[in-house]
């Protein structure tokens, strides 16, 4: 599968993010061409404006708010997004480099193009979230919510999905012979493994939703 990755180029030094923030959502301007280098926020309100063609590089943003954010032709590389709040946002043509997002906030987003590569969301909360082309890649969501969630052409590359809850989430045409599924949670009807690609040993853990013990 291809996607699109985000076209960055001609970036300007943003300087502190703080000062930057404050100014665009006093005008209610979009962050435009910015480069974002090693800043370090915590609970911190950076919601209210979006952000096109920036790359945040080796920035810690801990417990902050970026709900109702849109993110296109966006680089997060060595962040640490623990605990931060993407609710209802909007993310396209975006990448995820080495990160640290556990605990993430991504309810009821709009995620499609993204890549995650070499990053750690575990614990990260998708619910009610649209995943449209997008890739995990040597990334590990073990303990995600993907509860009643939409996954459309999602690629998986030695990606840990461990006690992930899909609950009501269909998984058919979804590819996990690659990755590691042990423990995923769905419903009693077992209905969202309908079409979903395992190989023999996941076959094997996964009859135990039917009660099938194999030797």
């Amino acid at each position: 599968m291809k996607i699109s990755l985000p076209q960055i180029s001609e970036l300007r030094d943003a300087g502190p993010i703080t000062n930057q923030i404050i100014e665009l959502q006093a005008q209610e301007l979009a962050a435009v061409r910015l480069l974002f280098s090693s800043d370090i926020l915590s609970s911190e309100d950076l919601s209210g404006i979006d952000y096109n063609c920036i790359e945040f590089d080796n920035c810690r943003f801990i417990n902050c708010n970026f709900n109702k954010v849109g993110f296109t032709n966006v680089r997060f590389k060595n962040c640490d997004l623990s605990n931060c709040s993407f609710d209802s946002g909007y993310f396209n043509q975006v990448e995820f480099v080495a990160c640290k997002g556990m605990g993430c906030k991504f309810q009821n987003a709009t995620i499609k193009h993204v890549h995650f590569s070499e990053s750690n969301f575990t614990y990260a909360n998708f619910e009610h979230s649209k995943l449209q082309k997008v890739v995990l890649s040597s990334s590990d969501f073990s303990n995600a919510c993907l509860v009643e969630s939409i996954l459309k052409e999602l690629e998986l590359k030695d990606a840990t999905l461990n006690n992930c809850d899909f609950f009501k989430t269909p998984l058919k045409g979804i590819d996990f012979t690659d990755s590691r599924i042990d423990g995923i949670i769905i419903s009693d009807s077992h209905i969202e493994l309908l079409g979903a690609i395992v190989d023999t040993y996941q076959a094997a853990a996964l009859a135990r939703f039917l009660g099938v013990e194999i030797k």
